[in-house]
């Protein structure tokens, strides 16, 4: 019995891969060298004492827990960034193996060798989750080594627990994908329902401590069996068997459900067959045929569910913030203190580069919505939309189909980009009207204004990403990584804006960074809409011209 299945599925996502863990690997040893720092902090002890407890509940730790290397890492590292990137690359890799062939035909080439379908599926899954557990196996061993480097005094076995709670939690939610791509077929239902099911559990579990009515949902969510009790300190537990259990239910249903399904190949093979629901009905142009003709309308198509599961997880991340800001508020100098007492790197690094913002609403629910996490998942859903709506189309040869219809190649780019602009403003307008209501219900006083300021340059940040990849791809087509340049210029832009905040020598930089021309020195819904935002418009518009007056004259079969 050969495993090739397996193998390509696991080389398939080798670059992903790797700049995945050498991200996390980068971010334990930046909060491994910055431990030491606050831990000989006095003040810093001292005013985390104030802090209410609510707050150290919503990243699943304590007072007293929270001052040890092993809470500070659980609410710094294991309670979100980390469970984040391993859910993207987990949710998106089960999909991109199943349904997303299933709906491209590769699937139906796949299941004609003599091999069965169970063995194709439990491959295909088996592969994503080797490839889930080298990543975190780089991160445990990352930690391992930070340990006596920065006398954190983790025990090894909690170490092991953590990354293997990491690894189930993450394996779980791509149970999830492949249960509802295994009955549905569809790709983006299967992403954005085990997208939304994630964050859903997540919201249940950090913010039961707050809202009295999430207590008894909170034994139910995954995340709750993921981090209590916490396994960097006690080791292995319950949550590991329950996670094991669950993606073990999970993954025997999605088998079934998929090896009993009809994929639909008998439409591939009788194209001229019409199955009429009345003898009068006219039959209907085939959805196909419309959707390879309005390339406007075929991207808002591929979109339609990611956009409110990407929009839906903005907009609860933006309830949570408003929501938890009045405990804070109750003792604001304890806050302003804290604040103080912690080293300027430790914010400058998230993107605030103004720390004493924090203890206003602006800053603190800037902080995740608007400065760390917003910029994300908007950036994210900006450049995957250009993959999607052109890279991966000439990859596969269906830009071929769309450019032999009568319109010029330069009409589809800009119906193409149209549409993920259409698209990605919707995903940052549902968080803008959540924070409006959230503004009114907690009278928190930011105003009509600077709420649509931040959400507009949100969006156009996303964007202007989204026109470097395509502008990548534009001038080198699929031979260039147009997509991965594009991340990788995020982050290093990222890091020039905050770098330049912490040394003279390097503010130059921050200049060029497009981080900078959003973030400024203030929260975003601290003020209005900056000038500098045109910089960000002017960009993305320059990029996208370029890139189609490039591609107009590129050859696309090459």
């Amino acid at each position: 019995m050969t495993t090739a299945i397996l193998v390509k599925s696991l080389r398939d996502r080798r670059r992903a891969l790797i700049g995945n863990s050498l991200g996390l690997v980068a971010l334990v040893v930046w909060l491994g060298a910055l431990f030491p720092i606050l831990r000989d902090n006095q003040g810093f002890n001292d005013i985390m004492e104030q802090v209410p407890p609510e707050m150290f509940a919503a990243v699943g730790t304590d007072l007293a827990t929270f001052l040890t290397a092993a809470g500070f890492l659980s609410a710094e590292f294991f309670a979100l960034f980390a469970p984040l990137l391993i859910l993207i690359f987990v949710i998106s890799a089960m999909v991109a193996e199943t349904s997303t062939e299933e709906r491209e035909g590769l699937m139906d080439m796949l299941l004609s060798n003599p091999v069965s379908r169970r063995r194709v599926f439990l491959e295909k899954a088996g592969g994503v989750a080797a490839a889930t557990l080298l990543m975190v196996a780089v991160i445990t061993v990352a930690l391992l080594v930070a340990n006596p480097v920065f006398g954190l005094d983790l025990p090894v076995v909690g170490v092991a627990a953590a990354g293997l709670s990491l690894w189930l939690l993450g394996t779980s939610f791509g149970a999830v994908a492949l249960l509802v791509g295994a009955f549905t077929g569809r790709s983006a239902t299967a992403g954005g329902m085990a997208g939304l099911l994630a964050l859903l559990a997540w919201f249940v579990t950090s913010f039961s401590g707050l809202f009295p009515w999430l207590e008894g949902a909170g034994g139910l969510s995954p995340f709750t069996w993921y981090r209590e009790p916490n396994p960097l300190i006690t080791g292995f537990g319950a949550g590991h068997l329950w996670l094991l259990i669950t993606t073990a239910v999970l993954l025997v249903v999605a088998v079934l459900l998929f090896d009993r399904r009809d994929i639909a190949t008998e439409r591939a093979a009788l194209p001229d067959v019409k199955v009429r629901r009345r003898a009068r009905r006219r039959a209907r142009q085939p959805r196909a045929a419309w959707l390879l003709t309005d390339p406007f309308r075929k991207v808002i198509w591929d979109r339609r569910r990611s956009v409110w599961a990407w929009g839906g997880g903005l907009g609860l991340l933006s309830l949570a913030m408003f929501s938890a800001w009045p405990a804070l508020a109750q003792d604001a100098e304890a806050l302003a203190a804290l604040v103080t007492s912690m080293p300027r790197e430790v914010f400058v690094m998230f993107g605030m580069t103004n720390p004493d913002a924090i203890v206003t609403p602006a800053g603190f629910v800037s902080s995740r919505s608007y400065q760390s996490i917003g910029p994300i998942v908007v950036i994210f859903f900006c450049v995957r939309g250009v993959s999607m709506a052109l890279v991966r189309q000439e990859d596969s040869g269906v830009l071929d189909l769309v450019l032999a219809q009568p319109s010029s190649r330069s009409r589809v780019v800009v119906s193409k980009l149209a549409a993920v602009a259409l698209s990605a403003g919707l995903v940052v307008l549902i968080p803008t009207v959540v924070a409006l209501l959230a503004d009114r219900r907690w009278e928190t006083g930011l105003g009509f204004g600077p709420i649509l300021a931040a959400g507009a340059g949100l969006y156009l940040l996303g964007l202007f990403f989204a026109g470097l990849a395509l502008l990548l791809w534009g001038f080198r087509g699929t031979s260039l990584p147009a997509v991965r340049i594009a991340g990788i210029a995020a982050l290093a832009t990222f890091l020039m804006n905050g770098l330049g905040a912490l040394a003279d020598g390097l503010r130059p930089i921050r200049f060029v960074s497009p981080f900078y021309w959003y973030f400024g020195d203030d929260p975003p819904l601290a003020k209005g809409f900056e000038p500098a935002y045109f910089l960000l418009l002017a960009g993305t518009v320059a990029m996208a011209w370029l890139a189609i007056a490039r591609f107009r004259r590129r050859d696309t079969s090459v």
